[in-house]
């Protein structure tokens, strides 16, 4: 369960995040208000997002993702792993490009 009410400050709720999506029993109800909070420190309105708010966040996570794998790409235990993994890189690669169009094609 999470604490209530949730920290206010960045960086705990970053960390609180990071712990409660690692965790095996996830409440959808709870990581629902666990994100609106993320969203709300970040300067966003969870409930009037607009769709170029959205793809911004997008684009973020799509940057943090790839930064995961290529670490676990460079640290991967084989050549199996490591093919498997840079297959992923490259999809991830596509998507976020596929979401940069689609965010400048929203800015004109």
């Amino acid at each position: 369960m999470l604490p209530d009410p949730l920290p206010t400050n960045p960086e705990e709720l970053e960390a609180l995040y990071q712990e409660y999506v690692s965790t095996e029993n996830v409440d959808q109800v709870e990581l629902e208000r666990l994100i609106k909070a993320r969203l709300r420190v970040w300067g966003y309105d969870p409930d009037h997002i607009t769709s170029e708010q959205l793809l911004v966040l997008m684009e973020e996570s799509m940057n943090q993702l790839l930064l995961n794998l290529y670490g676990a790409l460079d640290s991967a235990p084989d050549a199996e792993t490591r093919a498997q993994l840079a297959e992923i890189v490259e999809q991830a690669r596509l998507l976020r490009g596929q979401i940069g169009q689609v965010s400048s094609q929203t800015e004109t």
